[in-house]
């Protein structure tokens, strides 16, 4: 069993698109994901078409949706950046969320020859990613927060706030904190 379960994580590769044929049966459906991710709690869901990158560097949480489109864009380096996702957290469909970026601060050098860096991103428990949301490297969504669909995050989100916009900003406040 372990050269059929070993050669099947090493044919399917890095990239797990959620679409794949193993996928559409429940039993190993459970059994493929749990093997692609860093951890992937009970009760969470990655709805077809959802695609992850690096996944030994993604930690997901209990009672988590991934709707379809989504893109989860983990470190592929052992012991990388991270992209962790706590409990109860939805993600709307087609929404980005990456721990890469291109280094660019030469500018005598093409930015493809500059390399990349690596940030780990944090999305706390209660959150709700809306529809087409980026977000980008080093940010950490704070607990039941609200991200507005199309947003572009580039920086930390407080706990109990609402953010929009490109890049992301503050709309309003949840709750006030104590």
């Amino acid at each position: 069993m372990n050269i059929i379960k070993q050669f099947l994580i090493d044919r399917i590769g890095p990239e797990l698109g959620a679409t794949h044929w193993m996928i559409r049966f429940k039993l190993s459906k459970r059994w493929f994901i749990r093997n692609k991710f860093g951890h992937i709690g009970n009760n969470s869901d990655l709805r077809p078409f959802v695609t992850i990158v690096g996944g030994k560097n993604i930690y997901i949480g209990n009672n988590v949706i991934l709707r379809g489109g989504t893109q989860l864009h983990g470190s592929s380096k052992i012991r990388g950046a991270t992209i962790t996702i706590e409990d109860d957290v939805l993600i709307a469909p087609n929404v980005f969320i990456t721990v890469n970026n291109h280094n660019f601060s030469d500018i005598s050098i093409p930015i493809s020859m500059q390399g990349g860096n690596e940030k780990s991103v944090h999305i706390k428990t209660g959150s709700w990613i809306g529809y087409g949301a980026i977000i980008l490297q080093g940010v950490t969504i704070g607990r039941n927060s609200v991200v507005a669909a199309g947003a572009v995050v580039t920086k930390d989100v407080p706990d109990y706030t609402v953010v929009g916009g490109i890049p992301a900003k503050v709309i309003k406040r949840i709750k006030d904190e104590e």
